[in-house]
């Protein structure tokens, strides 16, 4: 479809623009559209593009809080030219060589995501990776009845082991690729909870186990075999696609929020009676 190719060129060019100038919530919000647009269409590939492009969005709304200017500057060039590629490579794309690309860029990037400490101290030891997540992903398969409870944080936990592991030791594209796909899951997850739970504060089992467990195996399914890119691709659509059109029937997920206990009020006089004489008793020790 002609017209759904243009629209998605304009999204992309809209977060070149973006990027540009540092503004990385407009770029997330670009990448959202890609993924949103793709589903009016038949083509199950474009989606890609918008996936790569909301992670570099994510990274670089970090990036610019944490890091300072020379070294904010040399990631946001690699950024750049990365995202000018997603652009560029739109028209005629080859699904294996975006992954690959995306794997360089994740891989380039990582460096400026650590600390100083971080950066003097650690290698690139690929195959303890490997191991760390194989032993993850069969963590996640083993105690996936966790995610009934609509507390839980099990998907974000395994993220967040894989994420800081392949920060200070790198991975292979197969890393890169789980990691995709746990991403989509917890996004997907999200919803799922927020519309099934109950009372009580459990999920629906059957539905969990009907529309959540299965993409547990193909996910691990996927990694333990040899890499098939159109078989990640696959798995990996059907969790954006799910994920939104449930953006279009609930929405913005609203914002957690952590209750806190109020402390006592004290009144307007007793306050500054107390600040004075905290006052006079430091200008008397000094």
């Amino acid at each position: 479809m002609e017209s759904l190719h243009d629209a998605i060129k304009e999204d992309l060019r809209a977060a070149v623009e973006a990027f540009k100038v540092d503004s990385f919530d407009d770029v997330n919000i670009f990448a959202n559209r890609i993924m949103a647009n793709a589903v009016f269409g038949t083509d199950e590939k474009i989606f890609l593009h918008g996936f790569f492009l909301k992670d570099v969005a994510v990274t670089f709304m970090v990036l610019k809080t944490r890091k300072e200017a020379t070294a904010y500057s040399t990631a946001k060039s690699h950024g750049f030219g990365y995202v000018g590629s997603l652009e560029k490579s739109f028209s005629s794309f080859d699904e294996e060589n975006l992954w690959e690309e995306f794997h360089k860029y994740y891989d380039e990037v990582r460096r400026f995501l650590m600390s100083d400490f971080e950066g003097r101290s650690y290698s690139n030891n690929i195959e303890f990776t490997r191991n760390a997540f194989s032993w993850l992903v069969k963590y996640l398969g083993e105690h996936r009845d966790i995610l009934i409870d609509a507390n839980n944080f099990l998907l974000k936990g395994v993220l967040n082991e894989m994420d800081r592991i392949f920060r200070v030791h790198s991975g292979g594209l197969p890393e890169v690729a789980l990691i995709s796909l746990i991403k989509a899951l917890d996004r997907y997850y999200d919803y799922f909870r927020r519309v099934h739970e109950k009372p009580n504060g459990r999920i629906d089992e059957e539905k969990l186990k009907k529309d959540v467990f299965p993409y547990i195996d193909q996910l691990e399914a996927v990694y333990r075999q040899e890499l098939k890119i159109s078989e990640i691709d696959d798995v990996l659509w059907n969790l954006v696609k799910g994920w939104r059109e449930f953006f279009i029937q609930y929405m913005e997920l609203p914002t957690a929020r952590v209750a806190f206990e109020k402390g006592i009020e004290l009144p307007p006089e007793l306050k500054k009676k107390l600040s004075e004489s905290l006052v006079e008793t430091l200008e008397k020790k000094i």
